[in-house]
């Protein structure tokens, strides 16, 4: 491992810290929620994919990429929503109604994105060497 941040993680943090940063918006409907909640988590798993210099597929299922952290030693912290609740989020409802059974739990998903942040950032930094920027406000 290199003592340096991968320059394709630090691009794919500040991605994720705009997705993180859309979240806050109380009027955003369900569907673009959930999109940019998925979003955060996905693009937070690759840059960490990255600066541990493992090649990742051109995919929006997070639950593959959380499976390529752990087969790389790596574990990700307990969340509130699971990943296969936030794969749903990545395509299906960008193009289809949700269903009024299915509104995201917001609390849940933006806790799931800050855990996520949080311990992807520790170990990037801890990886790299290289202090990271504090999330978008």
């Amino acid at each position: 491992m290199s003592n340096a941040l991968d320059p394709w993680a630090e691009t794919l943090l500040l991605k994720a810290a705009e997705d993180e940063a859309v979240l806050q918006i109380a009027e955003i409907p369900d569907s673009p929620f959930g999109f940019h909640a998925q979003q955060a988590v996905e693009k937070l798993m690759k840059a960490f994919l990255s600066q541990l210099n493992i090649a990742f597929d051109r995919t929006h299922d997070v639950s593959k990429l959380a499976r390529q952290l752990e087969e790389a030693g790596e574990q990700l912290p307990a969340c509130p929503v699971a990943f296969t609740e936030l794969n749903r989020f990545a395509v299906v409802y960008r193009y289809d109604n949700i269903p009024d059974l299915e509104i995201p739990d917001r609390p849940g998903a933006i806790e799931t994105v800050r855990l996520i942040r949080t311990h992807v950032h520790a170990r990037i930094a801890a990886l790299s060497g290289a202090p990271l920027p504090p999330p978008l406000q």
